[in-house]
């Protein structure tokens, strides 16, 4: 069961977003806002046990007047009902179980989204989205210069490397929070005119940071396709992440070249089956300590 995402609703979610001072991306406020609208189905255990405790009574109610047939009828069917009501609590248990380790129904598209409940929110209470990064309700985009790396003093620090734009562009937001001479860029950042990852950060430490899917799984092995030497993977894998979270389910995916030497069976086959995991599922403070974790984990030896 799901509820419309109303002005109410996303002022509430960016204001937990926000808490402690954190940017958050309109992705991450559209997983927030679903997850806010989005309702348990209904519970009929209660029911079992109301109407099956109440037709126990009235069999007693009909015995009193002796009228022992119908009593009898009554009391059967209530009491099958109460014993039905555990066997029923079970099931439902199980079913929301399965429910949260699986896709969930949006509320809403994306671009739906940012076309619509974010545009208006934004429209009518501009004062409640300062810490909204990006904000693009035309759902176009956001039309910016290329993610250029920051340096990090001499020696150069780590370097984050997302696979979105709009991930560089939160923790760079957020770069206050991540440890001392850490840089931020999009892979698209880092590639020259010919599509060859700048000398500069050839030999720099590059953490990935991207969501479970093909293109961000790939972005590990893509860097040292293209000459990194230390590289740490820092992002999102299939499945064993992907619990109580938004599973987003699409048609099978082909993987990119080099891909498979770095994963297991399970998760080859997962990211085959179509289904993603994005990384604007998690809260900025969790995005951010994955990263600033990564970055402060041993150096590893050059490939």
């Amino acid at each position: 069961m799901l509820l419309p995402i109303t002005t109410d609703v996303l002022v509430e979610e960016a204001q937990r977003l926000s808490a402690d001072g954190h940017r958050y991306s309109s992705r991450q406020l559209y997983y927030a806002a679903c997850r806010a609208v989005e309702r348990p189905p209904v519970s009929v255990t209660r029911g079992f046990i109301g109407l099956g405790a109440l037709l126990v009574v009235l069999a007693g109610a009909v015995l009193w007047v002796r009228s022992f047939p119908l009593s009898l009828i009554l009391a059967v069917i209530g009491v099958a009902l109460l014993l039905a009501a555990p066997v029923n609590a079970r099931a439902e248990s199980t079913r929301e179980r399965r429910r949260a380790r699986s896709s969930r129904t949006l509320a809403v598209s994306y671009d739906g989204f940012l076309a619509g409940p974010l545009a208006g929110a934004l429209r009518t209470r501009p004062e409640a989205f300062t810490s909204l990064v990006a904000a693009a309700p035309s759902g176009e985009g956001v039309a910016s210069s290329p993610a250029i790396p920051r340096d990090g003093g001499s020696p150069p620090g780590p370097l984050i490397v997302c696979d979105r734009r709009e991930t560089a562009e939160l923790l760079d937001a957020n770069a206050g929070r991540l440890p001392p001479g850490a840089g931020v860029s999009d892979l698209a950042g880092l590639l020259d005119s010919d599509g060859q990852l700048i000398p500069e950060v050839r030999d720099r430490r590059l953490v990935a940071v991207h969501d479970a899917g093909p293109a961000g799984c790939g972005v590990a092995s893509a860097l040292r396709g293209l000459g990194a030497a230390r590289v740490v993977d820092a992002g999102l894998r299939p499945p064993s992440s992907d619990a109580g979270l938004q599973v987003i389910e699409g048609a099978p995916a082909r993987l990119p070249a080099g891909i498979e030497a770095e994963l297991t069976a399970a998760e080859v086959e997962w990211l085959r089956s179509g289904r993603r995991l994005e990384l604007a599922t998690l809260t900025p403070p969790v995005v951010i300590a994955l990263a600033a974790a990564a970055c402060s984990a041993p150096t590893p030896p050059a490939r």
